[in-house]
């Protein structure tokens, strides 16, 4: 099962459908913790009567702070004067400890009541005083005291490799956030935190060990002082050596062995990767060790294996790029395919989604196709030169009804981590899609604001403005940076707070800026997500399209939708409306639509991105001597510039009006044996171009006019 033990901070099972009922009480405060006291009344020097009144936040499971540093996390406390305050009155919050004084916060009010005051305790008292002196002459009065239920320990403990692998190297995808994964050569760290709030414990001991091997275990000694956050390093012992899986058990004890907390992490370990090609496309199927979670139609929640989700026949493709930029087109996403970022986090940037006719049930997508009754994907191409994925599909509703209309989406990569998204919709002519937005694909048991970057997206004007997001995108603070300009933009989207690698997104047929910024989700007051959550895709099965968190977030992986188009689309490159028919099977006038878009993965500055639009935006002038130009000449599907070989020899003298970076040739009736590239009059390394006997990938960047020479063996004609 996905759960690990009651430590785990998630949302209470059994919530209110849609909702989160604040921390468990083991190892966070709990969730029934002290609601605001009744109002006590004093009497002042002058008769006035002084009302005040604490409450003790409670938190939010989905807000910071996240693992150890939530045990650590100080006590914060509210205060309001509702009442009879004069300017010369001492207020004075007290924290006290078992009936001893920890702590004292002391203030004054001016103005108009309701006066209100936040304070913070970085001792956890489990009793709190409000007192009040109206002057010099007079003893203080206590106007509220409240008994924090707080709990007596807490503990946490984070499992990680000691070094950084994406896990679709390892074969694997979306782990759950709270799992421990381990590849060859990999060892585990173990970092543990834990507080006694009520009594000190000179000789804790904190320990580990594998299910596999408990004559393993390992232990430190921790002395804990009563109210002082500890956090150490446990040494962890190795797993048995045969097996997939393992848990992880994590124990503290007092000195006569009694439990105080312990925490249990499941453990993938994979004894032997797949072997990913340096730039290329494989079929392969990814490691999912959790369950897919199921939702019946009354709301309960049951689950299925995972290896029981598909067809067998159905495979999983891998994209793998030289600069560690993966692309992954998985059966848990329905096959939308998305980058899997280092750290274990996705970005997709959607697919052509409409309003379907009368009698549909909730949102129309290719994500509600859980089955793959219709997606498919496959390589169609993948070379030392070029990758292309093709990935097919109907979008249909939450009961698989579809209506026949279809996409076909293109993806061609080169070696240097960009490619293109190329879109072929088929649809009634007054059909009206919207194509694209930014989605973000986060691993079960993962509160978003613990892994995304306030600022997720970039947007690069070609002219060189740039305007940075943050997120939540709120209309009151950031509305100006909606406006758009009339030029195209390059966008960047951050996968992750660790990751050095960006999704890149550029048109230069588009000057619309996205139409619909996702606000943010809100939880008791709170905001509780920097944009729209869902947990109804990828991988989970039978929930409709919600509008609230839910508890659901420590069974699936979820998405984040950040920023949308809507129904505004770039300018097709082709459009054509001719007699097909269509998927299902009815004969009729249809429109059939091509867009293309720049994609990459990429830790490129800003100049280097606009380097790379202005390069595919406007292809550089040639002269070919030992062949010419075809006719279709420059091909932005494949951002490609085509030659037709026709001597052994061929001179292409590149003309850039802007720089051309990493150009690449289709060189028709060439022939395969390629022995001799030069550029510029130097023989080029065989890491500075990629030949496959069809396309040529140049990694150089032409920003004056430069002769590429190519010598060709005439015996391999």
């Amino acid at each position: 099962m996905t759960q690990s033990d009651s430590s785990r901070v998630v949302p209470a099972r059994g919530a209110r459908s849609g909702r989160a009922t604040g921390f468990l009480a083991c190892g966070v405060l709990a969730a029934a913790l002290s609601a605001p006291s009744s109002a006590l009344m004093a009497a002042g020097n002058s008769g006035e009567k002084l009302a005040g009144r604490i409450s003790v936040e409670q938190g939010h499971p989905w807000r910071p702070p996240f693992g150890l540093d939530r045990v650590a996390r100080p006590m914060a406390v509210n205060v309001e004067i509702a009442s009879g305050a004069k300017p010369s009155t001492k207020f004075v919050l007290v924290g006290l400890l078992n009936g001893e004084e920890i702590a004292r916060h002391a203030f004054s009010v001016t103005g108009k009541p309701p006066h209100a005051r936040r304070f913070v305790f970085d001792r956890w008292p489990n009793q709190l005083e409000l007192l009040a002196k109206v002057d010099a002459g007079h003893d203080p009065v206590r106007l509220a005291q409240e008994t924090v239920a707080s709990p007596a320990f807490e503990g946490e403990a984070v499992a990680r490799p000691d070094s950084v692998v994406n896990p679709v190297d390892l074969g694997t995808i979306l782990v759950p956030n709270d799992w421990l994964l381990l590849g060859p050569g990999q060892k585990p760290t173990l970092a543990v935190a834990g507080v006694s709030r009520f009594r000190s414990i000179p000789q804790a001991r904190w320990a580990a060990w594998f299910e596999s091997r408990p004559e393993g275990r390992t232990a430190v000694v921790v002395p804990m002082p009563i109210g002082l956050p500890m956090r150490r390093s446990v040494p962890v012992p190795t797993p048995a050596a045969a097996g997939d899986r393992d848990v992880l058990h994590v124990q503290i004890t007092d000195a006569e062995g009694g439990q105080l907390w312990a925490k249990k992490i499941p453990t993938m370990l994979v004894r032997k990767p797949p072997e990913w090609p340096r730039f290329g496309a494989r079929e392969t199927k990814l490691r999912y060790d959790a369950p897919i979670s199921v939702r019946a139609e009354d709301g309960t929640l049951s689950t299925m294996r995972y290896e029981d989700g598909w067809e067998g026949e159905l495979h999983d493709v891998v994209v793998s790029l030289p600069n560690g930029g993966r692309f992954v087109f998985w059966r848990g996403s329905s096959y939308i395919p998305f980058w899997a970022g280092l750290h274990n986090t996705g970005l997709c940037y959607e697919w052509a989604e409409t309003s379907p006719p009368p009698g549909f049930t909730d949102c129309v997508e290719p994500l509600m196709d859980k089955e793959l009754r219709y997606g498919r994907v496959e390589i169609i191409e993948s070379t030392a030169a070029r990758v292309h994925v093709r990935w097919r599909y109907q979008s249909c509703d939450f009961h698989y009804k579809v209506w026949g209309e279809s996409a076909v989406e293109d993806y061609i990569f080169y070696p240097d981590g960009f490619g293109t998204r190329v879109m072929t919709l088929k649809s009634a002519p007054d059909a009206d899609y919207e194509l694209s937005e930014f989605i973000i694909l986060t691993p079960q048991a993962t509160y978003p604001f613990s892994v995304l970057p306030p600022n997720l997206v970039d947007v690069i004007f070609m002219d060189g403005e740039k305007r940075e997001l943050q997120f939540p995108f709120l209309d009151g603070e950031q509305g100006a940076k909606r406006r758009p300009r009339g030029i195209p933009a390059v966008y960047r989207v951050r996968l992750n707070r660790g990751d050095k690698l960006a999704a890149v997104y550029f048109s230069p047929d588009d000057t619309n800026l996205p139409r619909t910024f996702f606000p943010p989700f809100s939880d008791r007051g709170v905001v509780v997500t920097p944009a729209y959550w869902g947990s109804h895709w990828p991988l989970a099965r039978g929930k409709t399209t919600c509008g609230s968190i839910d508890d659901r977030i420590g069974l699936t992986p979820a998405h984040n939708s950040i920023m949308s188009w809507a129904r505004g689309r770039p300018t097709p490159l082709s459009v054509t409306t001719l007699p097909a028919i269509d998927t299902l099977g009815r004969s009729r006038r249809m429109m059939m639509q091509c867009w293309v878009w720049l994609i990459g993965s990429s830790d490129a500055d800003d100049a280097r991105l606009l380097q790379w639009a202005h390069s595919f935006a406007a292809p550089p002038a040639l002269e070919v001597d030992g062949g010419r130009v075809d006719f279709d000449s420059y091909v932005p599907q494949r951002r490609a510039i085509r030659v037709r070989v026709e001597r052994s020899v061929v001179t292409i003298t590149v003309k850039p009006s802007r720089p051309c970076v990493h150009p690449v040739f289709e060189l028709l009736g060439a022939p395969k044996a390629l022995t001799r590239a030069s550029l510029a009059n130097r023989q080029l390394r065989s890491d500075e171009f990629a030949w496959d006997g069809r396309t040529l990938w140049l990694n150089a960047d032409i920003d004056a006019p430069t002769a590429l020479r190519l010598e060709f063996a005439d015996s391999s004609r």
